[in-house]
């Protein structure tokens, strides 16, 4: 199968390469199928490529890379819906909000990505009893890291 898509141009996948999300994202109901894209160029981020709406196309990052003291903790039910044991079995990503100025990056730490790569199933969900905001500063945590390093 193939796809054209508006940010990476053709892409072509398999069946077997689609995730779905059976409610979709939130902003994005209808769009429930997605190719997980990992490419070199973008890195850290990621990007979940609808293959419904080709001109969709979300940024992700692994939260832990930015926040390392990013824990989670998901309903029974939300683990039955990605059939899921347990949370070890799961990938997180955060939706990442780009600008032109890179280093205003936005992660929404929120509602996390939830993905089952092994049954290709993700779920977004939002985080109960929850501090973390829609709109963390990516690069200044970085930046206050860079500053309170101890020799």
């Amino acid at each position: 199968m193939e796809i054209l898509t508006s940010r990476f141009g053709k892409i072509s996948f398999s069946s077997k390469e689609v995730y779905y999300f059976s409610k979709g994202i939130y902003g994005f109901p209808q769009e429930k199928r997605y190719l997980f894209l990992k490419l070199k160029e973008y890195e850290p981020f990621l990007w979940f490529q609808s293959i419904e709406k080709p001109e969709l196309a979300i940024p992700l990052v692994d939260p832990t890379l930015f926040f390392p003291d990013y824990k989670i903790d998901i309903l029974e039910s939300e683990l039955e819906e990605l059939k899921a044991t347990d949370l070890k079995r799961l990938e997180v990503y955060v939706i990442v909000t780009l600008t032109s100025m890179i280093e205003k990056a936005q992660a929404n730490l929120l509602a996390p990505i939830m993905i089952n790569p092994a049954k290709k199933l993700g779920k977004q969900v939002v985080l109960k009893k929850s501090d973390y905001k829609i709109q963390h500063s990516i690069f200044y945590e970085l930046e206050k890291k860079k500053f309170t390093k101890k020799p």
